[in-house]
């Protein structure tokens, strides 16, 4: 049985789908409220030939999502929104419901507010949040409460989780989940701010590094163990 050439291919599979989760952390280090992703390792035991003893392979368990802050950065633009706290925004999409920590949100022809990719934001009703023809001054409130000159308009629904490892990522920096969330009273929203990723690029390139060096280990164990086989069986052939 090829036993070592099996543990080494099980680390090697890990390995190559931890550098996609690194490079996809790379890939969006400059993407508002993005959080950075960690992948899981599980062991998984097998019975060896030899009695008594055991086979450990590694396997895939999974990606967790980091949900630390990232730093606020100001924009000066008064519809850009960043959250300090655990807060979610929500956006209606064709798919139904989302949720997003990207608060770049503009008006679209209808002067209703919308994300950089059309998407409505909800208020705490679920409804599209419209702002009035001929305002020119609009102002958000740490609590989400949109106002004009004129006065109140409407409120950005914030809404919260019990888990947030519940969210899954569905593109554009947007996460679907069953689970129901709750209004959100504890986070604060920004005006004119924008939360940065979270990734730490230095770090993401060192582990990088670290992943290659230890994939090539993996290959070496692999080839070494091709090698030694394909000489034990040219040594047997031969002394047949």
């Amino acid at each position: 049985m090829q036993t070592a050439t099996y543990v080494a291919l099980s680390r090697q599979a890990v390995l190559g789908r931890q550098l996609d989760v690194i490079a996809n952390n790379l890939a969006n280090m400059s993407t508002a409220g993005f959080k950075n992703e960690k992948q899981l390792f599980q062991e998984y035991l097998e019975p060896s030939p030899v009695r008594g003893q055991t086979i450990a392979y590694v396997r895939d368990a999974g990606v967790v999502r980091d949900a630390r802050q990232g730093d606020l950065a100001r924009t000066g633009n008064p519809l850009d929104v960043g959250i300090s706290g655990n807060g979610y925004f929500q956006v209606n999409t064709v798919d139904g419901p989302r949720f997003t920590r990207n608060g770049r949100f503009q008006l679209d022809s209808g002067r209703t507010l919308v994300t950089a990719q059309g998407y409505q934001v909800l208020n705490a009703t679920g409804q599209p949040i419209t702002i009035p023809q001929g305002s020119t001054s609009i102002s958000i409130g740490s609590d989400g409460s949109i106002a004009t000159e004129t006065g109140p308009v409407n409120k950005i629904a914030v809404s919260a989780f019990a888990n947030q490892q519940d969210l899954v990522p569905a593109g554009n920096g947007l996460y679907a989940t069953s689970a129901t969330p709750t209004p959100d009273t504890a986070s604060t929203v920004h005006q004119g701010m924008l939360e940065d990723s979270n990734v730490q690029p230095i770090l993401e390139m060192t582990q990088m590094l670290d992943v290659q060096r230890a994939y090539t280990t993996a290959q070496n164990i692999v080839e070494g163990e091709d090698t030694r086989l394909r000489n034990a069986i040219d040594k047997l052939s031969k002394s047949s």
